[in-house]
């Protein structure tokens, strides 16, 4: 039988912060605050995704490609956030302005509309830095959920709704930044 003795590393659930698009960003050490609204843990797989292939060139004088560029490049979250609330569905699905409350009664309405809420997004694990059990963040700093937001419902009694959260360039970012970022402790 095989052991992962020294290697075992305990990760708990990734948490997801939206805040609209502007907001700052807070320091990994820090708590978000302000703006900054905690979507709700997410369970299941995690996935932050760059997307964008390479275009080759060739020419007569070579059998193998002279250059390469990326025409184009997309960073996308994809995750299952838990323990909804209305506000969380509501600010996923659409905008929280679409949830109206009446004598206790909270309605969401389902039409999302022709144009996405752009929102700032951190998504945040305590134990989760490439260079061991240490806090990382990946900093989306304008954003819209992408995708068909689809809610899943389990024996656990626990809601969830999978979500897209794909990058849309920040020009008040300076270059290089303007996607997002990944901010990782390291010891």
């Amino acid at each position: 039988m095989s052991s992962t003795l020294p290697f075992n590393q305990l990760t708990g659930t990734l948490k997801v912060y939206i805040a609209p698009y502007g907001e700052a960003i807070p320091a990994i050490a820090s708590t978000p605050s302000g703006n900054w609204v905690e979507l709700g843990p997410t369970d299941g797989e995690q996935v932050a995704e760059m997307k964008g292939a390479l275009t080759f060139f060739r020419d007569n004088d070579n059998q193998g490609p002279v250059k390469a560029v990326r025409p184009e490049e997309d960073f996308m979250i994809t995750f299952t956030v838990v323990g909804l609330s209305m506000a969380s569905l509501a600010r996923i699905w659409s905008n929280i302005a679409n949830l109206t409350t009446v004598s206790n009664v909270q309605t969401l309405r389902v039409e999302r509309g022709a144009l996405p809420t752009e929102y700032a997004l951190i998504f945040r694990g305590e134990t989760v830095s490439p260079a061991g059990a240490y806090p990382a963040q990946f900093v989306l700093p304008r954003s819209v959920f992408d995708g068909e937001p689809a809610m899943t419902f389990a024996k656990d009694g626990r809601p969830g709704v999978e979500c897209v959260v794909t990058a849309i360039v920040d020009p008040a970012q300076s270059a290089g930044l303007r996607l997002g970022w990944l901010t990782a402790q390291v010891s």
